[in-house]
Order: structure tokens, then sequence, then C-alpha cells
């Protein structure tokens, strides 16, 4: 092994075809017992091949397969870097360092340091059909190993020197398969409910599964539902290995029970302090009753008869019952309980008409008692208040503007309505209104002026239609519309020599001929607002501001109209 780089380390892994199920194994090696430097392999066969090996994890080591030296050809395996391994399958080519192999048919399941312990376990098949990895026999032999490490600390293949490199003969045991598990343990008899699967089934064991017969068969679903009195049989998985025994378990399937058909007693009691029974048919397949009782009632049972006991404050309430068992409950029946006391009662009661009491009428206010028993035997005393009130008469005075509403109706003219309503009491009653209308004034007008109009302080120059707004005499909201027009009386305008032109301006100059000195300028719109000054001699910048429309220039106190038709 001169001058080689690379530190081999070989072990022979043989396991028989998968039909025998055979295992052999070398157990752990010790290829180098250096301290810090200790390196160790590990071959099992079975249906493949797995390799343990140990090595420092500071530096490169290897493993070869059946030899003795750096021959060439000799399968490797080579850890030479401190990361994931991509070239774990090599090959030598004699002494030098081993070269990575095209086909890498090792797979590293696993790759771990620990202490300063590099531990890689790796698999691949007997046979890879690559002619580069050596092919482990299917009986057990003995294997050459060889192995070496870096001398130094360094994941570079380097010569690894005379100590750091060895040779080590291992042999192959065989393991003998594992004895399978007993049957899981259980009761044999179980009780479920319909519609039970075959996941409920209990039994103690690993990785049960459950068959439809003693022997043979496939697993069942676990979502199965089971069949009543039928026997199901258990298996138990333990280390790979499934028992050849199997638990058989007879099942019973118990439905929900019935509800309770009736609650039989006394539903309808005068108070007396003692104990009321109240009972229920009995149910099959119930294994206990639940009863519900209203509050103010004292006393409980899980079977078909229940005694209770009321309080004095009880009036009214609810009492049920279900039945049930390990499947579920039944739906409940409820009757509704009712205790009367023995009482005295005063009725406080208005009346427009005669009141029928005890089956007599009374049409006089006054108190009147009644002693006697109610329906149920309770003793009772019932005093009767009683006001009889007379009919109702009310007038109304009211004044409106245009229109008045009145009990769903509106009125438009003054008068005198009757209506017939209830009082407060109920009792019929008679409201009598007198109504006062006042009319709503909207007054339209047309009126045509000369050059502007003034109307209650606010002055109109333009034509159009206006509206003011009154209160007449009677407090009634009023308007007035006038639909003005106002004509030019030409009395402001002066003839004069000026010309504006174009008329219409559509490139935003206006032109003045006849101006021979610089003057004062101002144009308004029709509506009297100022919206341009300025001074010129020959023509006039028009505003962006100014837009489409008719306009009045005035210039050396002359009026010149001219309209704006920007495109």
């Amino acid at each position: 092994m001169k001058k080689s780089t690379l530190l081999l380390a070989f072990l022979l892994l043989f396991i028989l075809p998968s039909a025998f199920a055979q295992t052999y194994t070398t157990g752990v090696v010790n290829l180098s017992s250096t301290a810090g430097l200790a390196m160790t392999a590990k071959i099992d066969v079975g249906t493949q091949v797995t390799l343990t090996l140990t090595g420092p994890s500071g530096r490169w080591f290897a493993l070869g397969f059946n030899a003795s030296s750096m021959t060439n050809g000799t399968d490797v395996v080579g850890v030479h870097s401190a990361t994931t391994l991509s070239a774990f399958d090599c090959k030598l080519t004699g002494f030098a360092a081993p070269v990575t192999d095209a086909q890498q048919n090792w797979t590293i399941t696993s790759d771990v340091v620990s202490a300063g312990i590099r531990t890689i376990i790796a698999t691949r098949a007997l046979n890879t059909g690559d002619a580069n990895d050596y092919i482990f026999p299917a009986s057990p032999t003995a294997i050459s190993l060889i192995w070496s490490r870096s001398s130094t600390a360094s994941f570079s293949y380097s010569n690894h020197g005379g100590s750091n490199r060895g040779i080590t003969a291992a042999s192959f045991t065989f393991v003998p398969p594992p004895a399978p598990p007993a049957a899981p343990t259980g009761a044999t008899n179980q009780t479920l409910c319909a519609g039970a699967t075959v996941s409920q089934l209990s039994a103690t064991g690993t990785a049960i599964q459950w068959y439809a017969a003693p022997t043979g068969g496939s697993p069942l679903a676990s979502n199965t539902v089971m069949v009543n009195g039928t026997t199901y049989y258990a298996t138990q998985t333990v280390n790979g290995l499934e028992s050849t025994n199997r638990l058989a378990v007879t099942i019973t399937l118990n439905n929900i029970p019935a509800a309770p058909s009736a609650i039989d007693g006394n539903l309808d009691f005068c108070y007396s302090g003692g104990v009321q029974l109240f009972n229920t048919p009995s149910i099959q397949g119930a294994s206990s009753y639940v009863w519900t009782t209203p509050v103010g009632a004292t006393g409980s049972s899980t079977g078909t008869n229940i005694s209770l006991i009321f309080s004095p404050s009880f009036v009214s309430g609810t009492l049920s019952v279900l039945a049930q068992n390990p499947c579920g409950q039944s739906a409940p029946v409820s009757v509704v309980i009712n205790q009367h006391l023995q009482a005295s009662t005063t009725l406080n009661v208005t009346s427009c008409d005669p009141y029928s009491f005890n089956g007599q009428n009374y049409a006089q206010s006054g108190s009147y008692i009644y002693a006697g028993q109610t329906i149920y035997g309770c003793d009772s005393t019932v005093t009767l208040n009683l006001t009889i009130t007379p009919a109702v008469e009310t007038t109304i005075n009211e004044n409106a503007c245009g229109s008045f509403p009145w009990n769903g109706q509106t009125l438009w003219t003054s008068g005198v309505y009757i209506d017939s309503l209830q009082s407060a009491a109920g009792c019929d009653s008679v409201v009598l209104l007198n109504l006062n209308l006042y009319p709503i004034y909207a007054i339209v007008m047309d009126s045509t002026v000369l050059d502007a109009f003034t109307w209650n302080g606010i002055d109109y120059a333009t034509s159009g239609s206006y509206t003011q707004f009154f209160t007449s005499v009677n407090g009634c909201d009023s308007s007035v519309t006038i639909n003005l027009t106002i004509e030019d009386s030409g009395l402001d305008e002066n003839t004069t020599s000026y010309l504006a032109y174009p008329n219409p301006v559509t490139d935003g100059t206006l032109w003045i001929s006849g101006l021979n000195d610089i003057a004062s300028y101002q144009i308004w719109d029709t509506q009297g607002r100022l919206l341009q000054v300025g001074t010129t001699i020959h023509s006039i910048a028009i505003s962006d501001d100014i837009t489409n429309g008719t306009y009045l220039l005035l210039i050396n106190e002359q009026r010149l109209r001219f309209q704006v038709c920007k495109h």
C-alpha cells in the first residue's frame, strides 16, 4: 500500500435470496483502535447490504471490500468531505487515491458526528450490476477488508503512511429469524353499539389487525361495519413479524333504546306539602332512565318511577324522562305539571259596561267577593274591585294652514268634525273637532321692465323666474313668483365710432378700431359682474377665465357688446 492516498476498509456481507429471508452479519469489526482515530465497520446482509462505518470526524477515511492490497479495480467507499457525501462509492486504480465510481449505488441513510466520531449508515443491493462493485455472496463466508485514514486533519486525499492503514479479516454469522409473537390478548366477548366498526374492537398488543377468519385472508379495513353475533380475529405485529395465532372475539351489538311512551301521574294538583308520584313504562334494552325535574321540585331517580316534593312557590314546570344504555340516549318525553295553591285573589277591573262575575252582572262600581273551590279542588277566595267607566266626550279646537291630518285622513276645509273613538279604559269616546283652515298662497306674476327691476330690496338686472317667500296674516307660508323680462331701453348706450372685432372672438384677442389714444376699459358679464379691467390702444387679450357667452365692453364711457366663442 505504498504511496497510497486512500485509507480503505473492507467488509464482506452475505445474504441468501430473499425467498429464504435469512440474515448474516459481521458484527462490529474493530479496524483501528488508535485513541481519537478509531475506526469500526459492521456489515449486515439480508434482502440488501447495510454498512455501518465509523471513523474520525476531522479527516478522511476509507474502506475496501475483498482485498489485501490496493489492487486495481478494488471496490471501496470513501469519506472525503466534512459536508454531505456526494461521491461515497469509489474504486481503486492502483496505489493512488481512489476515484469516484460513475454509478453511485450506495444510499447514505444516516451521517452523524458526535464526540469526534463520524458514523455513516449506507445501503445497497447485493449485486448492483455495476462492474466496479463487489458482489456479496448469498451464503456466509469470510471477507478481507482494507482500511486507511489521513495522517493529518485533512479531507484531501494524500499518502496515509504506514501506521494509518491495515488489513482485517471478518466472518459472517447467521442471524436466526425471530419467532412470531403471540396472539394479542383481550375479552373474547365484547358488546358494542349497532353501526360499530372494526376500529372499535378492543385488543392488547402492537399493530393490531383484524380478520374475518382464524387463518388466512386479508386484514379488514378499520371502517368495516360489524355484524351482530359475528366472531372477528386479531393479530399483532412485533418487529415486523405478525403473530400466527389470532385472538377470537365474538361481538354483541346493541341499539339505542326507544323513547318512553308517556309519563303517568297527577299533572294538576293542589299544594299539600306531600309527595307526588310519577312513572313511565319500562323500555326494552334500557339500562337506566334520566329524569329532568322542574325548578321548585325535589327528587331524583334512575328507574321508571320518581317521587317529587314541590315547594309552595312552584306554579308550573316541565318534567321529562328518557331511556339510556351504553349506546346512547333516547329522545325524551315531557309533560307540564301545574300546582294550584289555596289563595285569595283580588281582581281590579275597569269596565264600560255591566261586568259578569260568578254568574252575576254588576253595573255599579264596588267590591264583590266569591268563595269556593277551583276546578282542581283548591279553596279559593276572589275579591272583585269593579270600576264602571262612562263614555267620554272631548272637544278640540284647531287652526291650520292648507290641510289638517286627523284619524288617518286629511281635511281640506274648515268645519266641525265628529269621530267615535275609545278612551284609555277601552270605553266609547266621542271627539268633536272645530277646525279653521287658512289658505297657503302661491302667486305667479308675469312682468316686463326696462333695464332693471327692484323687488323687496333685491335688484334684478337679467330676465328670469324669481320667487320670494312670505307669511300670510294667518301665519301660513306663502310664495310669490315673478316671470321677469328685462329689456334694454338703449338710454345708456351712446353712439360710438369705436368698433370691436372680430365678433364673436374666437382666438382670444378683441381688436378696437377708431381708438387713437390709450384708454381704460372694463369687461362685464350679463349678470353685472366685473370680469376684467385694463388699458389698451388697439387690442385686448381676453382672460382665459372668460368663457363662451355675451359680454359688455365699457371704454371711454361707451358700451360695446361682443361675444366670445372659443373652440
